[in-house]
């Protein structure tokens, strides 16, 4: 930079600087608006800054930004929008885990003085969260064209491109899982009028294209959950159908035209069904394993025409199962529907196998357009449930666990009541879930004109490595190889086998 130059950048700023607010600002018994919502709540030790918008009518702001130990962090602003220094706000953090935080807000009025507002306060937890958060993108409209699969730096603001549909005709991505929050062992669906419908096994450094349908199955898998074991994937089958409302506050609606549960086994490819869980006249779908893999639970109700489709209420259900003999035990209801005053949806155990989370809404097996859906904890000691207190009167979904379940990541539409956007809350150790904070963004008021909407969010304890142009290999050969793929991990198309063993282990 030129003298000249550096002359011109210490005169502006000479000029538009106030001078820093003291405690003989004018006082307001308030604290200041600001967005995103960032105000009591409790965040990890890990998290990017949480850039915010002062949303009270000044000149210019200053903010102070502090805690217990170390060097406070100090704004000096023309503007509304506050960016936060990446290395300042990492070093405050981590010396200060397990303790408060507080944003000094000061605003220059037209009055030609500092008003100071009250601190907001909020709290630095000590345990982290996992690095990264892999999602769905996909824009609000009736045909997903444009759809890519993400995954998010949460110690940054860094978003990449794991797949992306245009790469293969623009298909569907659809739901993805892991083993135990590693993205080494993960399972992606892909649907494609080119390429077929393969499941895109991961194991480490490798993907393929697994073939899932057989003489009984579409091979449309929908919903998935590992086995603890790694060995065996519980997969759902659905017939999925998109319904559109004239007049109503949430216009979609998808009814699910058949759906069932069946395993697919890692090690010898081979999807496997047990007619308890496949019923013609239920539907069986959101499988989720006990923390000790001995019990699949799911959400199953009464298989009813279209037409009928306000009227599908799922009931809370699990049945036991040996992984060694591939033996079933009795089918067993957790929670009615009517007891839970909607219907159940989206069941998912905390790490430890302490608490399950889920769902209940109006009605449907997918509650993501619902008006409202709540989140509802269980404790899997006592039974009891209730609703949580983190629950908005929008749309709360798509919910799952860190890896060392002090976090939970869920979509919610809390904000405006149309786009979903991912949210976290700090779980404490008494099964106590604190207020959620939205996702980060360098610019403040990202939120503000997005139009496109979060799906699925996943929390994992790594980057997903394998790339685009390999996920994308996998889709279009899955067009070359079809049921007689030569992949080493396909021998050809999955065989479909009844399982009628019993179910025998000791408590």
């Amino acid at each position: 930079m030129t003298l000249a130059a550096l002359l011109v950048c210490v005169c502006a700023f000479v000029q538009c600087g106030k001078g820093a607010p003291d405690d003989a600002s004018r006082k307001i018994d308030r604290i200041a608006q600001i967005r995103p919502d960032y105000c009591g709540v409790v965040i990890p030790p890990n998290i990017a800054p949480l850039n915010f918008f002062i949303e009270e009518k000044g000149s210019e702001y200053f903010v102070r930004i502090r805690s217990t130990n170390g060097k406070s962090i100090e704004l000096h602003s023309a503007k509304p929008s506050i960016e936060i220094p990446m290395s300042d706000w990492r070093k405050l953090l981590e010396s200060n885990r397990g303790q408060k935080l507080f944003f000094y807000v000061y605003v220059y009025d037209s009055e030609n003085q500092w008003s100071r507002f009250e601190p907001i306060e909020n709290e630095i937890a000590d345990d982290e969260i996992d690095p990264y958060v892999a999602y769905r993108k996909i824009n609000i409209c009736i045909m997903w064209r444009d759809m890519g699969f993400y995954q998010r730096d949460l110690e940054s603001y860094t978003e990449t491109i794991v797949s992306h549909n245009r790469s293969y005709g623009y298909g569907c991505i659809n739901c993805h899982s892991y083993l135990k929050n590693d993205p080494k062992h993960m399972v992606l669906q892909a649907r494609s009028a080119q390429y077929g419908t393969p499941m895109l096994l991961v194991d480490n450094d490798d993907i393929a294209p697994i073939q899932t349908k057989s003489d009984t199955t579409s091979g449309k898998v929908g919903f998935t959950a590992w086995h603890p074991n790694g060995k065996i994937i519980a997969i759902t089958d659905n017939k999925f159908s998109m319904l559109i409302h004239t007049q109503a506050q949430e216009v979609r609606d998808v009814f699910d035209g058949a759906c069932d549960l069946d395993l697919y086994r890692v090690d010898t490819h081979e999807v496997v069904s047990e007619d308890k869980i496949s019923r013609p006249d239920r539907m069986e779908t959101f499988p989720e394993w006990s923390r000790d893999g001995r019990f699949l639970y799911f959400c199953s109700a009464p298989q009813v025409p279209q037409k009928r489709y306000p009227e599908v209420q799922c009931d809370l259900m699990r049945i036991g199962y040996d992984d060694e003999s591939g033996g079933w035990g009795d089918l067993e209801t957790v929670l009615l529907a009517q007891d839970a005053q909607g219907s159940i949806t989206q069941p998912r155990f905390s790490p430890d196998g302490r608490f399950l989370l889920f769902n209940v809404s109006e009605y449907s097996d997918f509650p993501i357009h619902q008006a409202q859906c709540d989140l509802y904890l269980m404790a899997m000691e006592s039974g009891e449930y209730r609703k949580l207190a983190i629950s908005s009167e929008r749309n709360d979904s798509w919910h799952g666990w860190s890896s060392n379940g002090r976090w939970v990541v869920l979509n919610s539409k809390r904000i405006d009541g149309r786009f979903a956007r991912p949210f976290f809350s700090y779980f404490d150790e008494n099964g106590e879930a604190h207020k959620p904070f939205v996702l980060p963004q360098q610019d403040p008021t990202f939120y503000d004109g997005l139009v496109r909407v979060y799906n699925v969010p996943e929390l994992i304890k790594a980057p997903i490595e394998i790339e685009d142009r390999e996920f994308t290999q996998a889709i279009i050969s899955n067009r070359k190889t079809g049921s007689g793929s030569s992949s080493p991990w396909t021998s050809g198309a999955a065989t479909k086998a009844n399982s009628t063993s019993e179910l025998h282990y000791e408590d």
